[in-house]
């Protein structure tokens, strides 16, 4: 068994087995010459969003939610979250929308939510062909 994020044991991946090469090398293949989005996407990117178990409207409740309770870090981190959502499903106005709250409420702003701020068009269709790829 490895281990996977969080420390949590994984089934069904041999250990010595490494996925991240491929999944590298086929963003890197979408992203072009292009750095800045590659490093950004890299980060932002949900690899399987088919296994995300929890609405893009859940996901908003809980982001406002913690918002408007003051806990900025966690309002943050449920926009970053909304945002990778938004990627998945083609939504330019969602990436930029998301990404701007997630700036607005972070102390230190990620330069790669800064990025898919301006580059959201950018960053859709990216996602969309490494989606059809993966």
């Amino acid at each position: 068994m490895a281990i996977g994020l969080f420390g949590k044991k994984k089934d069904g991946v041999p250990s010595g087995e490494n996925h991240e090469p491929v999944v590298t090398n086929k963003l890197q293949e979408v992203t072009g010459n292009d750095p800045e989005l590659y490093q950004s996407l890299s980060r932002l990117l949900f690899l399987d969003p088919k296994r995300i178990n929890t609405s893009l409207e859940d996901v908003l409740v809980q982001a406002s939610a913690f918002e408007a309770s003051g806990d900025k870090m966690r309002a943050e981190l449920w926009y970053r979250i909304a945002g990778g959502i938004s990627l998945y499903r083609g939504d330019v106005g969602g990436v930029r929308k998301y990404f701007e709250k997630a700036v607005s409420l972070a102390v230190n702003p990620k330069p790669e939510y800064k990025i898919l701020v301006t580059r959201a068009g950018d960053a859709v269709s990216v996602a969309q062909k490494f989606y059809e790829i993966m």
